[in-house]
């Protein structure tokens, strides 16, 4: 019986074991010295004595200093949306440049997060910087990606980079966001991280004059930080309409496998009229919250809308049963919003809506005495 009873006990610790958890550190690049925010990367994977409490070890990091702190989070089972504490990014500064070692520690109970860093040498900088152009995919092929091998940049002096981009389909009244992104990286200190239209801030966006094929050439100075753009039609292109889609926060609501799925086409807006779209969601169970969402142009990111670059805001004062109709206006790129419960009683509050506003078709805001048709609180009317 001992020998039964030790078995039985091996055995269950073993199935124990199987089910343990994974925690993953995700983060900078410069404190893991992977492809930042990657909760995937098995190279992060902490390792546990007892299930509980977690570590993981970096050696060897070469780290410029940035006393607000570099960012990382710790990821159950590889998976954002498992759990990834804390809420907002915990931070590790670096007070001065230097080679560091870094241990992560997390508690699986409590979920505290720490780390601590340990400098064991001076900083040695790389030789040469590798620059990467990431953005839109109808502008470079790939979307979004720090590292693609086909948007590296090339060098003659190791200070004024290129990339060209020949056969790019491009069209008139459309944003194509990108970056200049330094050595894979996102996110950075002293020059190295991604690129934008306000230094280390923003996207640039290339816009064109007429539907076309165009060359694109990227060129980034990396001593003076500057990023320029510029494109050469080298042929004619015809475009169809775009597919308007909503994507956001809620899955009661937008519905999918995930939130903020651009692809989700059951959330493919229905044309009313020239430059009207409209999407209809019915007999939808909200939770009193905020919802969140915007409105992206033929399935991706390139090209999305909401309140002046930010989010739309739809907040819920109490849980129910509503109908949800969403409009845009695509000349004027103007979103919104009007939520109705069943029984007719209007319950909700817009972030950026006003519902004494009307505008017309072309999102300019007109008086009462207004006469043709009109969009007001997300509903097309006519006004005699």
């Amino acid at each position: 019986m001992k020998k039964i009873f030790t078995l039985l006990v091996m055995l269950t610790a073993a199935l124990g074991m199987q089910a343990q958890d994974t925690w993953t550190v995700a983060g900078e690049k410069a404190i893991l010295g992977t492809e930042s925010w990657k909760p995937a990367e098995t190279a992060n994977d902490m390792a546990s004595p007892d299930g509980i409490n977690y570590t993981l070890t970096k050696t060897g990091l070469m780290i410029t200093a940035k006393e607000s702190g570099y960012g990382y989070k710790i990821v159950k089972n590889h998976d954002w949306d498992e759990g990834a504490y804390p809420a907002d990014n915990a931070l590790l500064p670096i007070a001065e440049d230097g080679e560091y070692t870094i241990v992560f520690s997390f508690n699986a109970t409590t979920h505290d997060v720490s780390a601590e860093a340990t400098k064991t040498g001076e900083y040695v900088g790389p030789a040469t910087s590798d620059w990467f152009v990431a953005g839109s995919a109808d502008l470079l092929g790939v979307e979004w990606s720090a590292d693609a091998e086909g948007n590296k940049m090339t060098t003659e002096d190791g200070k004024i980079y290129k990339l060209e981009k020949t056969g790019v389909a491009l069209n008139v009244d459309t944003p194509y966001p990108f970056k200049f992104i330094q050595n894979g990286s996102w996110l950075g200190n002293k020059g190295e991280g991604a690129l934008g239209d306000t230094g280390m801030g923003g996207n640039f966006e290339l816009y064109v004059d007429d539907p076309g094929i165009y060359t694109v050439t990227f060129t980034a100075n990396e001593e003076t930080m500057i990023g320029t753009v510029s494109a050469v039609k080298t042929g004619d292109a015809e475009f169809g309409e775009k597919t308007w889609t909503l994507a956001g926060s809620g899955l009661e609501l937008f519905g999918g496998e995930k939130e903020w799925d651009p692809e989700n086409t059951a959330n493919d807006m229905t044309k009313v009229d020239e430059g009207y779209y409209e999407l209809v969601k019915r007999n939808v169970n909200l939770e009193a919250k905020d919802y969140k969402f915007k409105v992206c142009a033929n399935h991706g990111w390139g090209e999305a809308y909401g309140d002046n670059g930010n989010d739309m805001v739809l907040t819920v004062e109490n849980a129910g049963t509503y109908n949800v109709t969403f409009t845009f206006l695509s000349e004027s790129k103007t979103l919104s919003v009007d939520l109705v419960i069943a029984t007719g009683i209007n319950t909700v509050k817009l972030s950026n809506a006003d519902s004494a506003v009307m505008f017309n078709l072309q999102g300019q805001r007109v008086t009462s005495s207004f006469r043709g048709i009109a969009i007001k609180n997300g509903r097309k009317m006519i006004v005699k």
